[in-house]
This record gives C-alpha cells, sequence and structure tokens, in this order.
C-alpha cells in the first residue's frame, strides 16, 4: 500500500512538473506575440467612430458603487505593480527596439504610481485613517517618494532591510522629485517644467529584480498595516 502510494505520488509530482512547464511554455508563447504587437499597425483595422460610441458602459450608480467598492486599494496597487512586470517581461522576450525603448517609461510609472500608493495606503492605515498629519508626522498629499517613505518609516522597525529599501527609494526620489520623468518626454519636460529630462541607465533584469524585492517588501508593510488597523478597530469596538 505504502509502495503503491509512493508510486502514485511520484506520477502526480510528475505530471503537475509536466502542467507547470505547459503552462509556462503557453505563457512564453503569448507574451512573445504581445510583444510583436504594433499599436501603429493595430490602428490601421479599426473601425470609424461613430457618433454614439462611448469610452465606458453606462451603468447605475449603485451598481458602479458595488463593483468598485470590492478590494478596490488592493486590485489597484497590485495592478500597477503586476503591469510593470508584465512590460518587463515582454521587453526580455522582444528583439524590437521600439518595445524596449517605448515599454520602460510605462514600466517605471506604473512601479512608481505602485510605491506612492502602497505608501500612502500603509501610513493612513498605521495612523488609523486620519488624513491630517501631526506636527512630527509626513503629509500624504503629492508625489514626494522620499516625504512618504520619511513619514512610513516610523512606524516599522528599522533593520537591514529597511534601509536597503530606503536607499533605493532615495535613488528613485532624486532621480524623478518632481514624478514627471517617465510621463513627460523631452519636449514637454522643458516646455513644461523647464528642466532638463535626465533618464537613468536602466538594466532590464536588475529592474526587474529590484522591482520584485520592493513589492515584496511594501506588501508586507502594507499587510502589517492591514492587520494593526483591524486590531484597533476591533479593540474600539469592545
Amino acid at each position: 500500500m505504502n509502495r503503491n502510494h509512493k508510486k502514485y505520488k511520484l506520477r502526480f509530482s510528475k505530471l503537475k512538473k509536466q502542467y507547470k512547464n505547459a503552462v509556462k511554455r503557453q505563457l512564453a508563447r503569448e507574451f512573445f506575440l504581445l510583444s510583436e504587437s504594433d499599436i501603429n499597425h493595430d490602428c490601421l483595422f479599426a473601425k470609424p467612430l461613430a457618433e454614439t460610441d462611448r469610452l465606458f458602459e453606462v451603468q447605475d450608480e449603485r451598481e458602479y458603487t458595488t463593483f468598485h467598492s470590492i478590494d478596490d486599494e488592493i486590485y489597484m496597487q497590485n495592478g500597477y505593480a503586476s503591469a510593470a512586470t508584465a512590460l518587463l517581461n515582454l521587453i526580455k522576450i522582444s528583439n524590437d527596439r521600439f518595445v524596449r525603448e517605448s515599454y520602460l517609461n510605462p514600466v517605471m510609472f506604473c512601479f512608481r504610481q505602485y510605491l506612492e500608493l502602497s505608501m500612502k495606503d500603509s501610513i493612513l492605515r498605521f495612523r488609523f485613517m486620519r488624513k491630517k498629519a501631526n506636527k512630527d508626522e509626513s503629509k500624504v498629499q503629492g508625489h514626494d517618494l522620499q516625504n512618504l517613505w520619511d513619514g512610513l518609516v516610523k512606524y516599522i522597525t528599522k533593520d537591514k532591510a529597511v534601509i536597503s529599501i530606503g536607499n533605493l527609494i532615495k535613488e528613485f526620489n532624486d532621480v524623478d522629485k518632481s514624478g514627471t520623468l517617465f510621463r513627460y518626454n523631452e519636449f514637454l519636460t522643458k516646455n513644461i517644467c523647464d528642466e532638463e529630462r535626465k533618464m537613468p541607465l536602466i538594466d532590464v533584469d536588475k529592474m526587474l529584480l529590484r522591482i520584485l524585492q520592493m513589492y515584496s517588501f511594501f506588501e508586507g508593510v502594507n499587510e502589517l498595516a492591514r492587520n494593526g488597523q483591524d486590531e484597533m478597530a476591533a479593540n474600539y469596538g469592545e
């Protein structure tokens, strides 16, 4: 019986591994097809707009509120981070210079947006949803990553991981203080911000690793903040 059970487990693990490999191959094919997509080519086949065409579907207020309130903050934060890693993976498998050059800005914009949302969300939950900051607390308004980090780090234990993340936040904020580096091209930067656009050198493989490392850290902090908020709410309810 034990021998048969072991054989079954071994066979099952092999099937599971084969299934995972098949899924990976399928995802690789799909990513490759996505990397070959060209909006300049695709738009040639889009039908002309009609006067009655809309961007969004018609829905009543109750349906809108119900649909968009369920874990909205989790989906939004995760969506920006996932979009950044998905685009980086497209860059990695593509030989198209257009893909490599044009997708990097959306990657960095999406990841910056994730960092901003995650830190703001955690800070507010650590404060038990106090929007107004005390004198010794950072404001959550604005897009300054360093300011948000300085506000967040007060609520977590400072160790080697926190110091390392703090170094990366400072590096990111130093190259993009205004939050426009990965949103504005050189023409817009010069004419709107009155400054020169200076792009940092980006290694795709290293950037993907850094995004995953930082995502893991900030998700852990956010989970800590949510648990603390739930605990405080439970204590108030007693």
